[in-house]
């Protein structure tokens, strides 16, 4: 018998002790709400019914995937240069393994050379979910402008951030499948409003997700990507470069303003600070 309608649960009952603390003798009921079974206690406590999340062990990693620079206390593990990686042929998908786009939403924010992800506008608590299988590397507040940040990495060998989150809801080592939910939007961290910030990188290396993902249609451009030089940073923007001559009276903001960018992109594409002086004459790349 039911001691409490679902509709009455949450205004009664106070949120009770974490997944791995309930005590199965205190037990009374399970009652059905909108966001899912709760579990009442003798003690007048609840708390929602979810499974325990799974754990990879590294007697489970055969392929060194997930023990080889597996770090969970800071955000890159590799530290390698561009230069270094060896062309390969990344599978991206196979039958049992699938693509989900994390969250779609007006992308207001691409990837540049100062800015090396996508920026997904969404409402603070909705939902973030796993872009492929794979095992969260990283789960926690990150102080560098990420907020909270869940990085989770790939069988095919990527690694993809999920920064800004209001909430996280993975643990590190938990093994995750393409769409789970790992967390909730918000805006933590360095940021101006609700936001998702998307990263996909290779070995720490930052990859333009557009190049893989058909975004208004939230699918894969295709099931396999070539990882060359030419796709990282900063050989991915030279085929597009535009280089001008400065000009008397010309300047950082000038620049910007008239080539549609800004002066911070401007400096990263050309190694220079916000303060530097441009001598007449000197070729400057804009875009």
């Amino acid at each position: 018998m039911k001691l409490f309608k679902p509709g009455l649960l949450l205004f009664f009952l106070l949120p009770c002790l974490s997944f791995a603390q309930r005590n199965t003798d205190a037990i009374i009921d399970t009652v059905e709400t909108p966001n899912g079974p709760a579990i009442l206690y003798k003690n007048f406590t609840w708390e929602y019914l979810e499974d325990e999340p799974v754990l990879m062990t590294t007697d489970e990693d055969s392929t060194g995937l997930f023990s080889n620079q597996w770090i969970n206390n800071q955000i890159f593990a590799y530290r390698i240069k561009p230069d270094s990686i060896r062309d390969t042929l990344v599978v991206l998908t196979s039958p049992d393994r699938v693509f989900t786009l994390p969250i779609y939403g007006k992308l207001f924010r691409g990837y540049t050379y100062s800015h090396k992800g996508l920026d997904i506008k969404l409402n603070k608590g909705d939902t973030i979910r796993a872009a492929f299988d794979g095992v969260v590397r990283y789960a926690k507040y990150n102080r560098g402008g990420f907020g909270n940040l869940v990085i989770i990495r790939h069988y095919n060998g990527l690694e993809t951030y999920y920064g800004h989150l209001s909430k996280i809801q993975v643990k590190v080592n938990q093994v995750v499948k393409s769409g789970d939910r790992i967390g909730l939007g918000g805006s933590t961290g360095r940021s101006r409003g609700p936001h998702l910030h998307f990263e996909i990188r290779y070995k720490d290396i930052p990859l333009d997700p557009l190049r893989m993902i058909d975004y208004d249609n939230q699918k894969l451009i295709s099931n396999n990507f070539p990882v060359t030089k030419k796709v990282f940073y900063p050989n991915d923007f030279v085929e597009n470069a535009l280089v001008v001559k400065v000009k008397n009276g010309d300047t950082l903001g000038k620049l910007a303003r008239k080539y549609h960018t800004s002066v911070k992109e401007i400096c990263a594409m050309n190694k220079i600070k916000p303060n530097t002086t441009l001598k007449v004459g000197r070729q400057i790349r804009v875009r």
